[in-house]
């Protein structure tokens, strides 16, 4: 029940919602849309995607990819860009297909980006015209655009126009960069005229308890514990999880606590210099703090741009655009204009343990 890894059995999903998104995703998939899995982080995007695969993934061709390596990485080599599964058979394919199939698979070590593209494109192009339907499944996909000089979009719109029997899904812990990909600006072609965005979301509060309590079975706990547990966890699965599991394990309730409060700081400092490294400034962190010490109902955005702009002489246009970037990497969120939070618990303890030293050195 407590799996600190991606599900992949259905009767191992927990969450009413999780298991309508499997279903909203299959359907998506059959009628031959693209689709968009959005959602904070650890909250079981990737388990979402393992149990599609897992119940209904016989009935297509598919390859998935995790680009997770590529987060906090201004460029990432296309000879990285290897599945991490596929059921794609070389004993189905004829001999020109199948070596496609070892460029795509870098089996074959492509001689350069354009074989490599054009591999890619060939082997969608025999299995379209087979009739199966045949998915492309990219986690991590805001990371797609630093793949240069392979034009991953490009490859996308060619597909979108062009093969009517290959769809693709995309998934992304920072929903609001995905979300430029899915609606760029006007001077960039738009790659799929149609993309149906399944959210993912954090639990509500009963829903992380009747998770613990589910999991926990007959051993003692209290309400107040489960209770203080998804508080303090802000009722992100992947670190329920974790508090469960250590609850199975024998560790009593606040040792458990502290363990895994310090497990989700530990992945949000991670997730913090990823983030920073991309953008190379000290206002980034700057912002984060002045939030982070703010009230939990909010800071204004009148007093980030200060401290930003005070601090750093930049422009408060600039401040404006660092200040979405937050919002759309996942690290702020602006539940009304002119505030901003910060999301989770555990962030905001991430933020105020960061020393600037930890980031750029």
């Amino acid at each position: 029940m407590f799996s600190t890894r991606p599900i992949r059995n259905e009767k191992d999903l927990f969450g009413k919602r999780h298991k309508e998104a499997v279903k909203r995703l299959n359907k998506t998939v059959r009628e031959g849309d693209f689709a968009a899995i959005l959602g904070p982080r650890r909250v079981g995007k990737t388990s979402v995607i393992n149990v599609f695969l897992n119940k209904y993934g016989s009935k297509y061709k598919y390859l998935y990819y995790d680009l997770a390596f590529g987060m906090g990485r201004e460029a990432i080599s296309y000879m990285e860009l290897t599945p991490v599964m596929s059921n794609i058979s070389e004993e189905e394919l004829d001999y020109s297909a199948t070596l496609n199939l070892g460029l795509v698979k870098m089996d074959i070590k492509p001689r350069g980006v354009v074989e490599f593209q054009n591999a890619f494109l060939n082997l969608l192009r025999c299995l379209n015209k087979k009739g199966e339907r045949v998915i492309i499944i990219f986690d991590e996909a805001q990371v797609l655009p630093r793949f240069a000089p392979l034009n991953m979009l490009g490859m996308l719109q060619t597909i979108s126009d062009g093969f009517e029997n290959v769809t693709v899904v995309l998934s992304g812990s920072m929903p609001g960069l995905l979300e430029r990909i899915l609606n760029p600006s006007e001077d960039k072609p738009f790659f799929a005229r149609y993309v149906e965005r399944i959210h993912i979301f954090r639990w509500e509060l009963e829903e992380s308890v009747e998770y613990l309590k589910k999991g926990l079975g007959k051993r003692k706990y209290t309400e107040d514990e489960l209770v203080e547990a998804a508080t303090e966890l802000s009722n992100v699965p992947g670190f329920l999880a974790y508090y469960g599991k250590l609850r199975v394990n024998g560790e009593p309730h606040d040792r458990a606590m502290l363990m895994a409060v310090e497990y989700a700081v530990k992945l949000w400092k991670l997730d913090i210099r990823n983030f920073i490294r991309i953008y190379k400034s000290p206002a980034y962190v700057i912002a984060l703090k002045k939030v982070a010490k703010g009230p939990s109902f909010g800071v204004t955005t009148e007093e980030i741009l200060t401290e930003i702009t005070s601090l750093t002489g930049i422009s408060e246009r600039r401040a404006k655009e660092i200040l979405k970037n937050l919002v759309d990497g996942g690290l702020l969120t602006k539940p009304k204009r002119g505030i901003y939070q910060i999301p989770e618990k555990p962030l905001r303890m991430a933020i105020l343990e960061f020393q600037d030293r930890e980031i750029y050195f």
